[in-house]
């Protein structure tokens, strides 16, 4: 019986063929994204805010609700499971470049960057201590809301 050989042809279709398997993430792990939703007092009326109005509030553009409510901003930590996925895809923008354009703001006088809540449910407490206050959370982190604050689901 003659002995099998492999040919490079053989080799090089083997190596390709892991590397494809390997490369690319599962279908599951590339649709699973983060979901943000947003918290406001219960007292406010607003029921959709989009990214542009988002973009304004949270670089101290807009700084009164429709009622003459001044909007009190709470981010969350900015690399975090909620920061990452709010600076990119809501805002557009890195964390660095948030931080830069507040330090200008900051040092013209023109308003102070919003402060900072590590959990879901420091944030909610925030929120509902301020009427005019907006944040936002995971779609996982929803238990931690009671009935002092109302959830919009992010577009």
């Amino acid at each position: 019986m003659r002995p099998l050989t492999r040919t490079l042809p053989f080799y090089l279709a083997l190596a390709l063929l892991v590397l494809a398997v390997t490369a690319a993430p599962p279908a599951a792990a590339q649709a699973k994204q983060p979901r943000l939703v947003l918290v406001v007092h219960a007292d406010n009326t607003v029921s959709r805010l989009d990214k542009s109005t988002l973009l304004n509030i949270y670089l101290g553009l807009t700084t009164f609700w429709q009622n003459d409510l001044r909007v009190r901003p709470y981010n969350r930590v900015h690399d975090g499971a909620a920061g990452k996925p709010f600076f990119r895809d809501v805002l557009g923008m890195t964390p660095a470049r948030y931080r830069h354009t507040w330090q200008k703001q900051q040092l013209s006088g023109k308003g102070v960057e919003p402060e900072v809540v590590a959990t879901a449910a420091g944030l909610v407490a925030k929120v509902a201590a301020s009427p005019g206050a907006i944040g936002y959370i995971l779609d996982s982190e929803t238990a931690a809301a009671d009935p002092r604050v109302r959830l919009i689901p992010l577009p």
